[in-house]
C-alpha cells in the first residue's frame, strides 16, 4: 500500500514538473504579469524617451502604441515576416530600446481550431496559441524555444521559459504581441507580425 502510494505521488510530482501542452489558460504568474500589462508600457514608454530613442519608438507608429484598438486581433492563418522590439531595461546597464531584425513566423489552425503561432528561425522562438478574448484583443500563451531545440518545452514547466502577451490588430495584416515584464533584459517585448504574400 505504501508503496502504491509513494509512487503515485511520484507521478503527481513528475507530471506537475514537465509542465502541460499548449493551453489557453495560463499559469498564476503569468496571469499576474498580464494583469500589469499598463504599467510595462508606461515605465518602458517613459524609459526609452528618457534615453533619446524616443524618436526611434515613434517611428514604429502603431506597433508601439498601446492605445492601438482595432478589430480582428487574431491573425490569419499563413506566413509572416516578424521582429522582436525591446523597450525598457530590466536591470542598470541595459540599453533601454533594441530593435531586432526581421524573421519568420507562421500562423496555423490545428483541427481542433487552435491558432498555432511559432517564430520559425532565429535563436529564441516564440510557439505557442493565439487565444480570443474579445473583439479587439487576443491573447498569447505558450513558450519560448532555444538555440537548436528541436523538442518545444511544456507550458508550465519553467517560468524562465513560459510566454504571455496580449495580440492587437496594428494595421492592414499587421499585428502585435505585447509581452510585459518578460524574464530577461527588458520590461516589455513587442513581436511585430507583418503577413507576406
Amino acid at each position: 500500500m505504501r508503496l502504491r502510494l509513494a509512487l503515485a505521488l511520484c507521478a503527481l510530482s513528475s507530471g506537475a514538473a514537465a509542465g502541460q501542452e499548449m493551453t489557453c489558460v495560463p499559469t498564476r504568474d503569468d496571469t499576474q504579469r498580464l494583469s500589469r500589462l499598463d504599467v510595462a508600457w508606461d515605465e518602458a514608454r517613459k524609459e526609452v524617451i528618457e534615453s533619446g530613442d524616443g524618436d526611434a519608438m515613434r517611428r514604429l507608429g502603431p506597433v508601439a502604441d498601446p492605445r492601438v484598438n482595432l478589430t480582428r486581433p487574431q491573425p490569419t492563418p499563413g506566413r509572416y515576416q516578424c521582429r522582436t522590439i525591446k523597450l525598457g531595461a530590466a536591470s542598470e546597464g541595459m540599453l533601454p530600446y533594441i530593435a531586432y531584425g526581421w524573421f519568420r513566423c507562421s500562423v496555423t489552425l490545428t483541427p481542433g481550431g487552435d491558432l498555432v503561432l511559432r517564430k520559425t528561425n532565429g535563436s529564441q522562438r516564440p510557439v505557442g496559441l493565439i487565444c480570443p478574448v474579445d473583439t479587439r484583443k487576443a491573447r498569447f500563451v505558450g513558450v519560448l524555444e532555444l538555440g537548436d531545440e528541436v523538442r518545444t518545452p511544456r507550458y508550465g514547466a519553467d517560468t524562465d521559459r513560459d510566454m504571455i502577451g496580449e495580440v492587437r490588430r496594428v494595421g492592414d495584416e499587421a499585428w502585435r504581441i505585447a509581452f510585459p515584464w518578460p524574464a530577461h533584459e527588458s520590461k516589455l517585448d513587442l513581436l511585430e507580425l507583418r503577413r507576406t504574400r
